[in-house]
């Protein structure tokens, strides 16, 4: 009687725990910055699939850089109405959203800045398009024609979602002469293959769905001549592995695996936190520092008050003061001898903030 009541109980237990689901309220908020700590040398255990409670321990993971995107409403920037499905957007240097960033591209080593528009609602959160600022791509938005999707929900144990993703661009539209369409094509499928505890470096999650994204990425370059095809080229094809670890309330992807076609892991990216972004963010045309991200060297722009003093400040993740440097002149140049890791900056005199804001130092 007493070994049935245990087999009873593993039995309720290990169900229970199976019982996980990922819905709508899991996926990135709006207003909320989340901190992704990246390390592209530790090789992990993934485990294997199954449907017994399994612990996946990558509490050695190192952090060789941080990651910080940002999500706020799209209605939020000027490009609302161009992408009218969009709920959240993101926006700096691609290399700032996290591996969560699908298949747009992201040029330069991802340091071009740009817009990224997704969609969140009760069945997942999805890439509805995307807007750059610099490189090949600028100022143009592309919509996807079949969205990419991220998440599906409701996500639980065992669910499988299918999801094949295209767009496309346009250059040197004339229909007097060749044009090059180039398109990027995405066939995925996101299978929820075990569950279990969790342990990074920045704590243990118990209670942790696993969703193993296969997928198939092809860009390709398509000539026409007054409409009619001339030839087709297809520039590149990968097949990624990726394992994205979930749970109930982070509202971010709690590490993401990523590996190759023979799942040989290339690099981890792990959730540290998140801060409100309304109260990091503010602007002000009176104030600006650039170029960010930079190695240091920065501009400061102030208003042109010769009678007060006014100050930059800067934080580091743990709300420590760095730096204090008083600003003198209406263009400040600054050498900020700070190692590279994000931080925190407010731009103020006497009790009067101008501007907050984030500032990333690079290698």
């Amino acid at each position: 009687m007493k070994l049935s009541g245990i087999l009873i109980c593993t039995f309720f237990c290990g169900a229970s725990f199976a019982q996980i689901t990922i819905t709508e309220s899991d996926l990135p908020e709006a207003g909320y910055t989340y901190f992704v700590s990246s390390d592209t040398l530790t090789a992990v255990n993934l485990g294997t699939p199954g449907s017994s409670a399994q612990t996946w321990d990558f509490s050695a993971l190192l952090e060789h850089y941080i990651k910080v995107p940002t999500y706020d409403s799209t209605v939020n920037t000027p490009y609302a109405a161009d992408f009218f499905a969009s709920t959240h957007y993101t926006y700096g240097p691609a290399a700032m959203y996290s591996g969560f960033h699908g298949g747009a591209p992201v040029g330069s080593q991802g340091m071009n800045n740009g817009y990224m528009f997704w969609r969140r609602d009760n069945t997942g959160f999805w890439i509805v398009g995307f807007r750059s600022d610099d490189g090949d791509y600028a100022n143009q938005n592309v919509l996807l024609i079949q969205q990419e999707l991220m998440i599906g929900t409701p996500a639980t144990y065992n669910d499988v979602f299918n999801n094949t993703a295209r767009w496309e661009l346009d250059f040197n539209d004339n229909g007097s002469d060749v044009d090059t369409l180039y398109v990027n094509n995405v066939e995925k499928t996101l299978t929820v293959d075990a569950f279990g505890e969790l342990i990074t470096p920045a704590g243990t999650y118990p209670d942790v769905l696993r969703i193993h994204e296969y997928l198939v990425t092809s860009d390709s370059a398509y000539a026409t001549l007054m409409g009619n095809p001339v030839y087709e080229l297809e520039l590149k094809r990968d097949t990624l592995n990726n394992y994205i670890f979930m749970d109930n309330g982070t509202h971010y992807p709690l590490c993401i695996v990523h590996a190759d076609k023979n799942n040989v892991v290339l690099s981890v990216e792990y959730y540290k936190g998140y801060s409100m972004a309304e109260l990091e963010e503010s602007d002000s045309e009176q104030t600006a520092l650039y170029p960010n991200p930079s190695k240091g060297n920065f501009t400061v722009k102030v208003p042109a008050d010769k009678d007060t003093e006014t100050y930059l400040q800067v934080f580091d993740l743990n709300g420590r003061m760095v730096a204090k440097i008083r600003l003198t002149d209406e263009l400040n140049t600054l050498d900020l001898n700070l190692r590279p890791a994000l931080y925190f900056y407010s731009i103020s005199t006497g009790s009067n903030t101008h501007s907050w804001g984030k500032i990333v130092i690079t290698e």
